[in-house]
């Protein structure tokens, strides 16, 4: 068994979980872009 670092669900390869890590990663990186684009407009 495998589990998530960011919401501790568990998988039971690690090709399920590598997938599923990817979504968190993705949010992640999305939350950045959105941060820098808010901080960008209020120039």
């Amino acid at each position: 068994m495998h589990q998530c670092y960011y919401c501790e669900q568990l998988f039971e390869s690690k090709e399920q979980l590598y997938e599923h890590v990817e979504v968190h990663s993705d949010i992640e990186r999305n939350k950045e872009i959105m941060d820098r684009k808010k901080k960008s407009g209020k120039k």
